[in-house]
């Protein structure tokens, strides 16, 4: 149904504009609507519900092919991601490649002025300003044209959002009728109130409003005929008659009363105070209670606000929700409930209907006077808080489902849900404020232990309790077990418990509700198998983050699958997704996987070890696929196996984007398996892909520390009969980083090593790779005649091999080793062939732009300025869009002396500072 303001009409001009209330549209600058696909309508309408936030690749997949995406899910969005840009004309730049996703950003979204008006219309209500309350809103209301987000696909994400809005827009046409009310506008109310009752018939506010603008406006007859319409309704639908309010009026429009607000109530009422005792030692949260109390003064007595408090098991969710509740209990003077739903105890979690049950009864209401249906009690209760300011705090609840009937439809009223889960569905479809608990920070956790134990006994062994809150890991859970335990045992040394506790940080304590590892498994239990299986093969993975691919490859299933198993870990709090498609855990939940996975089968184990290990060494491969498409790689020594799900990346910029989240991950995943003596060939294939990123990177430290890493094992593999060539790329690897690093020491072992395993096993690339990064070495130490000879056997070596490119490439390498040994024509002449070689065989090669600076610096040299400042110019291109940070630095300071002989003082200024940022980055 359409509800059109009475106003103005929505027009900006100069942005992307597009519209979601009503049919999503892509609007031009002229005020004409793109044509779009319904495909295309569908991408937008998913970016544009995001509102600037990034959306990942596997959701938007998921969402346009609604949960069974084809095989090649992932490029066709890519493709239509390609479409809506070509669509957007001039105005791409709007929609951005994000890490795993996409974003609309900067974009005039008519759902974001409509949220920012009726948000000014309610502020301007509470400043009691009803003639600006009203414009607003119906200026907020004039944006509409249909239902949100029409014209689309099928789509989950899509719907929960239109119904969001769905339901803000009913609020705007509440409170604008309330205003008008307040001026004077019975029959304008009238009007509007007509057709949106009779579309949402079970709304009482709805039918309030109205019947009081039909009584104001003399017409009571038809007041009280709209009672009996929604008295039917109710009756006939839910099985309860209206609200305590919308009677109150009937009896006042019954016995004559003149059309004034209704008098405050005399009778006596249950006012239930049920909120149960909390701990006097709380300790820390100061920033999330100062968070709660602004929340409920920002919309005091204006909206029905509902907090989200989730946090991982033993966080301390239920003692804040329990001191923020009784700091404030007097701001709720009819009343405070505190209902347990048990979503996590090992007994069953309490019904929705039970719940609800509780919650009557603590007003008063029997069970046996009851509805006996979720609808009817649902209603019953909202009508029994009509009007009321009531705190319902709603503990441990395990999804949405279970909470969304207890929320109360009056405005004044306050409910506080903590669960582990996050419980998205509520944000999105109540309008709930999430709060998220993290650790307590040490002085938090200190707090704690000294207002549990005293801060005597804290002072008097502070070495001990540093030590506590380390294996604690600051979780109040377990910082109350092991003061719990202290304070039972005053003559028990903390020293001696640190000692316990650090044996095992799991199995130290027990007993109920204070062992770790049952709350931990009562979250765990009550997981899907399917996600319970993935929780445990994740303690397997070394972390830090973990990727949705690497979950799929870790499982072997599909990323689609994987997404929607991690989506149930992190509601579940066992995960936290840290970026889009990038998840950590807790290092005890972390410590608890692990252990859980050791009681896998070892064939289990075994075998996704090995498809998490090719995980990272096929995407590393595909990333460098993506980074440099004309470089060949070592060839896999087998295929990769069934059930990995590599990488996906577009492009350079994706590529080293990969790289710096990843390597941490890469550095832990090969110490797996150098341990475990597995996979030494894959690790080979897996450093090798690496090298000349990280190099490029100017990552040398962390290239020398993976090669370095791996060579025990490899090494391990080659005295048990494996292929030296894997040996030689280790070495290779670890000589060019330390050549890099100013270790020339370390580097020549390392490089004379790789040069003998290459020859000895007929290894002609490897052989041509080590001489380049001997000459490297070489021209590093001021030996540039050296690196000229080393750089000439190189392309020799690979012509033999069949490489033109490497060959070319290193052709480039001798003219500029001989321009800095003072032969610039020499240089200049191999300069300009081995370039016109990689334009021929190679179009586009990534290090062009290497030999276009070469031959830049040699123009320079020879007194031509201006040709050298051109070459800069092109070569700083080139290597700015390659991401090689060492060259593009080189080039920039050359191109700042250049533009300086020419008198471009300004120009030169900001091509030095951008190189000394370079090089200050790189270290």
């Amino acid at each position: 149904m359409c509800l059109l303001g009475r106003n103005a009409a929505w027009s900006i001009g100069g942005v992307v504009r597009v519209r979601v209330l009503g049919a999503v549209e892509l609007v031009c600058d002229d005020g004409t609507v793109q044509k779009l696909s319904r495909t295309r309508r569908t991408l937008l309408a998913l970016l544009a519900s995001a509102r600037g936030a990034p959306v990942s690749s596997d959701l938007l997949v998921d969402e346009l092919w609604r949960g069974s995406p084809p095989a090649t899910g992932v490029n066709l969005l890519h493709q239509r991601v390609r479409d809506l840009r070509r669509a957007l004309g001039e105005d791409r730049r709007h929609l951005q490649s994000r890490a795993n996703g996409y974003a609309l950003v900067g974009a005039d979204i008519d759902q974001v002025r409509f949220e920012d008006l009726v948000e000014q219309g309610r502020a301007s209500i509470e400043a009691g300003d009803h003639e600006r309350a009203s414009m607003l809103f119906d200026a907020a209301l004039a944006l509409w044209t249909g239902g949100a987000y029409g014209a689309v696909g099928e789509s989950p994400m899509i719907a929960t959002e239109a119904a969001r809005l769905e339901e803000l827009r009913l609020v705007a046409v509440e409170s604008r009728a309330a205003a008008d009310l307040a001026l004077g506008r019975q029959a304008a109310v009238v009007g509007d109130l007509g057709p949106v009752v009779r579309a949402n018939p079970l709304r009482e506010g709805l039918w309030l409003l109205l019947m009081t603008a039909l009584w104001h406006s003399g017409r009571t007859a038809e007041a009280l005929d709209a009672y009996q319409r929604l008295f039917r309704v109710l009756r006939e639908e839910l099985g309860v008659e209206p609200s305590k309010d919308v009677r109150d009026l009937q009896l006042r429009i019954l016995e004559g009363d003149d059309p004034e607000p209704a008098p405050a109530r005399t009778y006596e009422e249950i006012v239930p105070r049920q909120l149960p005792p909390v701990v006097s030692a709380f300790a820390g949260r100061e920033d999330h209670l100062t968070m709660l109390d602004e929340l409920v003064a920002k919309d005091d007595g204006g909206a029905v606000v509902i907090s989200a408090i989730a946090g991982t098991a033993g966080i301390g969710k239920t003692t804040l929700a329990l001191y923020w509740s009784h700091r404030t209990a007097t701001r709720f003077p009819d009343g405070q409930v505190f209902v347990n739903l048990r979503g996590f105890d090992p007994c069953d979690a309490l019904d929705p209907l039970d719940a609800l049950g509780v919650v009557l009864e603590a007003f008063g209401v029997e069970r046996s006077r009851q509805p006996q249906d979720i609808d009817g009690r649902a209603g019953l209760l909202r009508s029994k808080l009509a009007g009321k300011r009531v705190l319902l705090v709603l503990d441990n609840a395990r999804d949405s489902e279970q909470v969304r009937s207890l929320i109360p439809g009056s405005p004044g009223c306050v409910t506080l849900v903590t669960s582990r889960n996050r419980l998205s569905g509520l944000v999105a479809e109540a309008g709930a404020r999430p709060m998220e608990l993290g650790l307590l920070d040490d002085a938090e956790a200190y707090e704690l232990l000294a207002g549990r134990l005293g801060k005597d006994r804290l002072l008097a062994e502070p070495e001990a309790v540093e030590r506590i809150i380390e294996l604690c890991a600051s979780l109040p859970l377990t910082l109350s077990v092991v003061a719990a335990r202290a304070a039972i045992r005053p003559a028990y040394s903390l020293a001696d418990l640190a000692e316990e506790l650090g044996e095992s940080r799991l199995d130290g304590f027990g007993g109920g509700r204070g062992d770790l590892r049952a709350t931990f498994s009562w979250s765990v239990q009550h997981l899907p198998d399917a996600a319970a299986e993935l929780f445990r093969l994740i303690g397997l993975h070394p972390g830090p983050t973990l990727t949705c691919v690497a979950a799929a490859s870790l499982a072997g299933i599909s990323r689609v699958r994987a997404r929607r198993l991690l989506d149930e870990l992190t509601e579940a709090n066992l995960l936290t997704e840290v970026a889009p498609g990038r998840f950590v855990l807790h290092d005890l939940l972390r410590e608890y996987a692990a252990d859980l996975a050791t009681h896998e089968p070892d064939e289990v184990r075994e075998a996704a070890e090995l498809r998490m290990i090719d995980h990272y060494v096929f995407s590393a491969r595909a990333v460098h696929s993506a980074y440099d498409p004309h470089q060949r790689h070592l060839d896999a020594l087998e295929p990769m196996l069934e059930g990995v799900t590599p990488e996906i990346v577009g492009d350079s910029v994706e590529a080293l984007a990969w790289i710096g989240s990843q390597l941490p991950v890469i550095s832990r995943v090969i110490d797996v398996a150098v341990a475990r003596g597995i996979a030494p060939d894959r690790i080979v294939l897996l450093v090798g892909a690496l090298e000349r990123l990280l190099d490029l990177q100017g990552r040398w430290i962390e290239l020398a520390a993976l090669a370095e890493a791996a060579l025990p094992g490899v090494r391990r593999s080659v005295s048990q009969g494996g292929d030296p060539a894997g040996l030689g790329v280790m070495h290779r690897a670890a000589g060019a980083a330390c050549g890099r690093l100013g270790r020339v020491d370390d580097a020549l072992e390392h490089l004379g090593r790789a040069l003998d395993l290459a020859m000895e096993s007929a290894d002609l690339v490897g052989e041509g790779k080590t001489l380049h990064r001997l000459a490297t070495v070489a021209t590093a130490s001021g030996d540039h005649a050296g690196a000229a000879v080393y750089a000439a056997r190189a392309a020799e070596v690979f012509a033999r091999a069949g490489d033109p490119i490497r060959a070319a490439w290193t052709t480039g390498r001798l003219g500029l080793y001989e321009a800095l040994n003072g032969a610039y024509e020499a240089g200049l002449r191999h300069c300009e062939a081995a370039l016109a070689e990689l334009r021929r065989v190679a179009p586009g090669y990534r290090s062009e732009g290497n030999v276009i600076a070469t031959i830049g610096w040699i123009h320079q040299q020879l007194g031509s300025v201006d040709e050298a400042a051109g070459h800069f110019e092109e070569a700083v291109t080139k290597l700015r869009a390659a991401g090689d940070l060492p060259g593009l630095a080189d080039a920039l300071g050359h191109l700042a002396e250049a533009r300086a002989a020419l008198g471009k003082d300004e120009d030169a200024r900001c091509a030095r500072v951008e190189s000394a940022s370079i090089l200050a980055q790189l270290g």
